[in-house]
């Protein structure tokens, strides 16, 4: 499933996985852009392209073509693409479990809901683990657990035996593409994940 759409006859470089870079334009509801002025008015006609608003609709807008103005063009496919993870941002809601402050009951419900059927995506880093599921990313801190003398390799290990769980990790995943457009926020890599699979 992809989370936006670039109409573009060329080929683009540096965009994320999660959107599709095609020629041809379906209307949808997903957030699309249009790379050139000349294609713009071929979809959508001379009336609703216009120059200083380049909002055609409430999910689709265009940019020039890298042969009509290159800096507009490359500026416009940064912004699309910032915007498009920004929104990813906005939705998914994050819960970082402090394991020292925690009740007990609350952390023997999120054991229960890790190791439960339902699915979801575990991100794990060298610091972290990051698991979505239910709407909401929780993000589990690698450097507590070891300091509580829980051992986090086991914890991963126990985490990856469950069926239900996509565990995976920066080497499984993520291409240099996708570390520049998320800037570094692990939070949203479960979700992209769940998502996209």
């Amino acid at each position: 499933m992809f989370l936006a759409r670039i109409i573009s006859k060329g080929k683009l470089q540096d965009v994320p996985f999660y959107i599709e870079v095609t020629p041809k334009y379906t209307e949808s509801d997903v957030p699309t852009l249009v790379v050139g002025k000349k294609r713009a008015i071929e979809l959508f006609g001379a009336e609703n392209v216009h120059v200083l608003d380049r909002d055609i609709t409430e999910t689709v807008s265009w940019t020039y073509a890298k042969n009509e103005r290159r800096v507009e063009y490359e500026e416009d496919i940064k912004k699309f693409i910032d915007k498009i993870n920004q929104s990813l941002i906005r939705n998914v809601d994050y819960y970082f479990v402090n394991i020292f402050t925690e009740k007990l009951s609350f952390i023997k419900k999120m054991i229960k809901w890790i190791y439960s059927e339902k699915p979801k995506s575990v991100y794990v880093t060298d610091n972290h683990i990051y698991i979505y599921g239910g709407n909401k990313v929780i993000g589990i801190s690698r450097c507590d657990l070891d300091y509580a003398g829980i051992d986090s390799d086991k914890v991963v290990e126990k985490i990856s035996s469950n069926s239900s769980n996509d565990v995976f990790s920066d080497n499984d995943f993520l291409d240099e593409n996708i570390r520049k457009s998320v800037r570094g926020n692990n939070i949203i890599m479960p979700y992209i994940r769940f998502i996209t699979h």
